[in-house]
């Protein structure tokens, strides 16, 4: 294969500068959350650093400020993640061959949704220098968003502060929004369903909020994989 066929680093980072001003914004929401829970600026930026995963650090976020012991937090965060096992699987089979090693480990922490929905979609092999100038990118948005974020907390109103808390919901709301476009009504029956039932299993039956949510998450999957057919999913 000609070097100039090849995917580059430079190519890496310019697709991925939309995903940093994508992330930029959310990640200033987190660093706000963070400085919410009480920690320290350089604590929100090693969660963001150890992490990057922004669905999972606001539900671990939410879930420590509701004060779930951290087994309940490993789990919930756990299964929200566990998408990224299917999208490396995919992944790691476009990769040009010959990456294994460390680099492959690096590689992995850097997948996310975005990241791997924009890598995909070439038919080329997907290079290392590529894949990293990709992920460094979209890494930088997301860890210096925290940072930013943390610091604009400092000079926000108390009241504005603990505002940001909606965050996660609005957050999730938008998924659902998203789900419920490419899938139909199935999916709000569904969210309901497991709402409902984690409403319940908190308020009357006084469960951990971690644990509600853990079995709240695998009754929605369980229904969603009955009720939602081939065709839908594929939408």
């Amino acid at each position: 294969m000609k070097a100039e066929q090849q995917l580059t680093f430079r190519q890496g980072c310019i697709e991925g500068s939309p995903i940093f001003v994508g992330y930029f914004p959310t990640a200033m929401a987190f660093g706000l959350v963070c400085r919410d829970l009480g920690l320290r600026i350089w604590e929100a930026v090693l969660f963001s650093v150890t992490n990057f995963a922004g669905s999972g650090q606001f539900l671990a976020a939410s879930l420590i400020r509701s004060g779930s012991i951290l087994l309940e937090i490993f789990i919930s965060v756990l299964l929200v993640n566990l998408r990224y096992s299917f999208m490396g699987a995919e992944l790691s089979r476009k990769l040009e061959k010959g990456i294994g090693g460390i680099a492959r480990v690096l590689l992995a922490h850097g997948t996310t949704d975005e990241v791997f929905s924009v890598a995909v979609l070439h038919r080329l092999p997907i290079t290392k220098p590529y894949l990293a100038g990709l992920e460094l990118t979209a890494y930088l948005g997301w860890v210096s968003g925290t940072a930013v974020g943390f610091l604009v907390g400092m000079v926000l109103p108390s009241a504005l502060q603990m505002a940001v808390g909606v965050t996660l919901y609005a957050m999730f709301s938008s998924l659902l929004a998203q789900e419920f476009r490419q899938k139909g009504l199935n999916v709000l029956i569904i969210a309901l369903i497991s709402a409902s039932l984690n409403s319940f299993l908190i308020l009357v039956l006084k469960w951990g909020v971690g644990y509600s949510f853990v079995l709240s998450m695998l009754t929605a999957s369980f229904l969603g994989a009955w009720f939602i057919t081939e065709e839908e999913y594929r939408a």
